[in-house]
């Protein structure tokens, strides 16, 4: 069976998914930082934990994206034209793994801050 392969779908692929990484990261900070609005403590702690979730939803995008991509230059790597900057690329997914240890370090300091420093009353 003959398949096309073109890197450089593949290369916005990966952007995509680190795009989607940094979005949704994004997103949950907001959604984090605007659970103070609501008057209920119980629904403050739903928010935040929502925020959380999608924190680690975010992880998970990165990593599953990053690392098909960096399954894809390992495979191809000889077989790709000369005109792809495959150390570039690989660079791409160092940023993304720094990035993923960023949003993981503050999702923890911010769990254990939150249950164990913030009252629920």
């Amino acid at each position: 069976m003959k398949f096309s392969n073109n890197p450089q779908s593949v290369y916005n692929g990966a952007i995509s998914g680190q795009r989607n990484m940094f979005l949704s990261s994004s997103l949950a900070a907001m959604i984090i930082g605007f659970s103070h609005n609501f008057k209920s403590p119980y629904v403050i702690k739903f928010v935040k934990i929502m925020g959380i979730c999608i924190f680690i939803i975010s992880i998970t995008t990165g990593y599953l994206s990053n690392n098909d991509f960096r399954f894809y230059l390992d495979k191809m790597k000889d077989d790709l034209p000369d005109y792809i900057p495959i150390d570039g690329w690989y660079t791409w997914t160092f940023i993304v793994y720094i990035y993923i240890v960023l949003i993981a370090v503050i999702v923890l300091l911010y769990s254990f801050r939150m249950i164990l420093f913030e009252k629920t009353n």
